[in-house]
């Protein structure tokens, strides 16, 4: 059953958000789709506990280059890890400039994912729908995406659901929003 979880009151969150904007993103990085070349709709970084553990999801070009985490994403995700009685280790970091900006219905590949671990967002700046729909019966859901919350999707849901964050072109905000997973050590 998802879970949407306030973890950051608004003081706290201007303050991440700031510092999470000024972390390198790879904006609107090409990869070839079906021989054509498009852009990721998003700027994207990963973040991992230690140099250890390594994540790529193999789409959309592949996942940026894997940097340890700073004092203070350890901080955010001990937070997370402590809300939600998980143990994500990895952090990737989406930016949305604007409303412009999106992730179409898609399900996340687990490859390296813990056994039986989902997966959660926490967003900061602009509220953005987040959007659920269940593979069989095709209903949608959407929740507003708060700042400073998070939801959480556990096993099984990735199984049996698509998510997305669509594209709304009335906001003119920026969104940050930092996906965690618990992938297995490579050591």
């Amino acid at each position: 059953m998802l879970i949407n979880e306030k973890v950051y009151d608004i003081e706290e969150c201007d303050d991440i958000f700031k510092y999470l904007d000024t972390l390198d993103v790879e904006y609107r990085k090409p990869y070839s789709r079906f021989g054509k070349t498009v852009h990721v709709p998003r700027g994207q970084a990963s973040f991992t506990l230690s140099p250890d553990i390594h994540y790529d999801y193999k789409v959309s070009g592949g996942s940026p280059p894997n940097i340890v985490m700073s004092d203070k994403l350890k901080e955010i995700t001990r937070r997370v890890n402590k809300v939600l009685g998980t143990n994500f280790n990895t952090i990737l970091l989406n930016k949305y400039k604007d409303g412009n900006d999106c992730i179409g219905f898609h399900q996340d590949r687990e490859n390296g994912w813990a056994p039986n671990s989902g997966f959660a967002t926490l967003s900061f700046g602009a509220e953005r729908d987040f959007q659920i729909r269940n593979i069989q019966s095709n209903e949608t859901s959407n929740i507003l995406h708060k700042n400073g919350y998070v939801i959480y999707l556990p096993h099984p849901m990735n199984h049996d659901n698509l998510h997305g964050v669509p594209k709304r072109s009335k906001i003119k905000d920026c969104r940050i929003s930092l996906t965690f997973r618990e992938i297995i050590d490579k050591k």
